[in-house]
């Protein structure tokens, strides 16, 4: 051990006759190659961790011996390991903050009573502060979970794997065969009538996955005393309390038990696949779908995801072999900030091993941005159920994340810590708000606008079914040029000639009641005369129908043919679109759609550079020359590619199958792609792209500001 040798502070218990309680459990772990010593308080099940040679001096403290006649004894006794004065001091601390030290001389029951209390307040503050993820405690498990370990101890552990390999293949198989049905099923999922069986479910899955580190944990001889139900959200769902994992000398172990939950929810979602995969429209159906839906995402995005402290968290901190992952990380960065920016030398960082440094830079700051994502999404989720409760979630967090820090921040500014440097320390805080408030408020930075959109000609003509019939004939096939008038395929005109026949027949009828009229019933001549008339046109109709049933080619270029439209038999409906015509030696133009919200930038302060790049040629960068907003809303995307299920980035309708009617209106931009000799870029109406608009330089306060309100306004109705 190393440190300073004497301390200022050596007074305060140089005379105390202290010792480690007797309920004070001693489990020792290896952690990336180093023994460690850990401490478990029997009662509260709290532990605290330190080297073997601090535990070796502690060791050495006893009720009849002061604790500065013990020190002196074992720096004569091992002048090579003996922690300093300072050392001590710390030490002591913290194993009295721990409640793990007993005093002989004065009970200490005030300070100890004073001490409980401040833990309370700062738990029920905590709890305050996290309202909507709080937990109550319930039932003792340990006795159930004693009895179904014996029970299973019995079963090998390789029939349990090659069951859940089996189970688990036969799910993800089941999923892939069955992956479009799927991805409809999965736009329904929070529908209201959905709701229930979609919250039982996940109650279930809850259940199963707490049981399932429980019995891991007491399967390795650990013990879980608290069974209870955690308010996530103002959703009750159960949890299990497995500290007693942190006392196991093997790692493996402990993390077998961290991953014990989300193989069980990998369990459950197969299960779920394979019944929903078997099973016709019904009850069994909808809870086999909600179970494999709520399995998957829990263990892939949440509980897998070691940016949370959720299992996966647990599970890479005892890999890496570095406990208090999280909590060392940020005082890392405080070390950092404490060591350059206030200018503390004295600072010391919170590391064991050089190589920890690394890991800490990375997971800190990674784990804070995935932090404000997560619960941006929370507190929008909560505001979109209750408006109210939204606000108040979002006043916590703001006051959590933003207050509490800048209040700790100015506590330590005038604190002691900073006595001897503090000038420096303001002097350094003061540079960095500066620089903030330039960065944020002031300094106006360029941005563009993105567009996605698809290139199309700029001469194209849609051929659509002009009535009901089969395709008689196909003459070109896709893709093939075309000129203009050359006939690319018919439509039977049996049907229509039927029509024709017996609207000629009506008109004969009509003719012959005409005549009759003449010769005696002269005041229903000018009735008949109207119906033969209007027969007449419905004949002039059909015919010219019966002459546009060839298809024809309106003008020079190359015919993109709707699937399956050029196959002779095809079955084709009224209007139904056939395919294409497309000029190739027209001028090309991006057709982009931009939202409600983006729009209206352009519209208030107008575009300056544009420009568009196309997807697998973006090297090449095209310049516009001409660029049109249509001045009206649309629901109906250019091409089916620029929606969700083609791969886009627009949310569409349910009811729509085809992806080509967006979720939410929009405008339409057209922009004329101009190229140049020198640029080798394939123009093909259809390609992707992405159509760059450059905006007004602006602060970032100042685009935050219209972010937030525009959503304001769009979401709550509000502003």
């Amino acid at each position: 051990m190393s440190g300073a040798i004497f301390s200022d502070s050596w007074y305060k218990i140089a005379d105390a006759r202290v010792s480690l309680l007797p309920g004070v459990a001693v489990h020792r772990q290896q952690w990336r190659g180093r023994a460690w010593v850990v401490l478990e308080d029997a009662y509260s099940h709290r532990f605290f961790r330190l080297t073997p040679e601090a535990y070796d001096f502690v060791r050495e403290l006893t009720p009849e011996v002061r604790v500065d006649d013990a020190w002196q004894r074992y720096l004569s006794e091992h002048p090579d390991k003996a922690p300093g004065q300072e050392e001590v001091v710390q030490l002591l601390s913290q194993l009295h903050a721990s409640s793990l030290l007993y005093f002989r001389d004065g009970s200490n029951d005030a300070e100890i009573f004073e001490r409980k209390r401040e833990f309370k307040r700062k738990e029920w503050k905590s709890k305050l502060l996290s309202f909507l993820f709080f937990r109550i405690p319930i039932w003792d498990p340990d006795p159930m979970l004693e009895r179904l370990n014996h029970l299973l101890k019995r079963v090998p552990g390789w029939w349990g794997l090659a069951l859940w390999l089996v189970i688990c293949s036969a799910g993800t198989v089941s999923v892939l065969k069955h992956l479009p049905a799927l991805t409809d099923k999965a736009q329904g999922a929070f529908a209201m009538a959905n709701l229930p069986w979609l919250y039982a479910c996940l109650a279930l899955n809850k259940l199963l996955h707490e049981l399932g580190h429980g019995y891991v944990c007491k399967r390795y001889g650990g013990s879980v005393h608290t069974f209870g139900l955690m308010f996530l959200v103002t959703t009750p769902l159960p949890y299990v309390d497995t500290t007693s994992t942190w006392a196991f000398p093997n790692k493996w172990h402990r993390i077998f038990v961290s991953a014990a939950g989300m193989l069980v929810d990998l369990f459950l979602a197969a299960v779920g696949a394979l019944v929903w995969a078997s099973t016709g429209p019904g009850l069994v159906n909808s809870l086999g779908f909600n179970l494999m839906l709520i399995g998957s995402v829990s263990s892939l995005l949440f509980n897998g995801n070691p940016l949370l402290r959720f299992d996966a968290y647990y599970m890479f901190a005892d890999w890496v072999g570095i406990p208090n992952f999280y909590q060392k990380a940020q005082q890392y960065w405080y070390y950092l900030g404490d060591r350059y920016l206030l200018g503390s030398h004295a600072a010391r960082p919170p590391i064991d091993d050089e190589s920890e440094r690394n890991w800490f830079l990375v997971y800190a700051p990674m784990s804070l941005v995935y932090r404000l994502l997560v619960t941006t999404g929370i507190v929008m989720f909560v505001m979109d159920l209750w408006f109210g409760l939204g606000l108040i979630v979002l006043g916590t967090t703001l006051f959590t994340m933003v207050v509490m820090p800048l209040v700790q921040l100015v506590q330590h500014l005038t604190g002691p810590a900073v006595q001897s440097h503090r000038s420096r320390a303001l002097a350094g805080v003061g540079a960095i708000s500066m620089g903030v408030v330039l960065l944020f408020f002031v300094i106006p930075f360029p941005y563009a606008l993105n567009a996605h959109g698809v290139l199309q000609s700029s001469r194209q003509s849609i051929l659509f079914a002009p009535v009901d019939g089969r395709i008689l004939r196909s003459d070109m096939g896709h893709g093939q040029m075309v000129q203009a008038g050359q006939s690319l395929m018919a439509i039977d005109d049996t049907s229509l000639r039927l029509d024709i026949e017996q609207a000629d027949m009506e008109r004969n009828e009509l003719s012959v009641l005409e005549r009759q009229a003449l010769t005696g019933k002269m005041a229903e001549i000018h009735v008949v005369r109207k119906q033969i008339d209007a027969k007449t046109q419905r004949l002039q109709d059909l015919n010219n129908r019966l002459e546009i049933l060839d298809i024809k080619a309106p003008h020079e270029g190359r015919f993109v043919s709707i699937e399956s439209r050029e196959k002779v038999g095809a079955w084709v409906q009224q209007g139904a679109e056939l395919g294409h015509v497309i000029d190739t030696r027209a001028p090309f133009e991006m057709v982009a759609v931009v939202s409600q919200e983006r729009a209206r930038e352009i519209f208030d302060a107008g575009q300056g550079r544009l420009r568009v790049r196309l997807v697998g040629q973006s090297d090449e960068t095209l310049a516009i020359d001409q660029l049109v907003v249509l001045p009206y809303q649309r629901n109906r995307l250019p091409s089916a590619a620029l929606g969700w299920m083609g791969g886009g980035d627009m949310p569409v309708s349910a009811q729509d199958s085809k992806g080509e009617t967006s979720a939410e209106d929009f405008f339409e931009v057209r922009a004329r792609v101009v190229t140049t000799p020198e640029q080798h870029v394939a123009l093909v109406s259809g390609i992707k792209g992405v159509l760059c608009i450059d905006m007004p330089s602006r602060s970032l306060y100042s685009r935050l500001q219209e972010t937030v309100r525009q959503l304001i306004q769009k979401r709550y109705f509000l502003g």
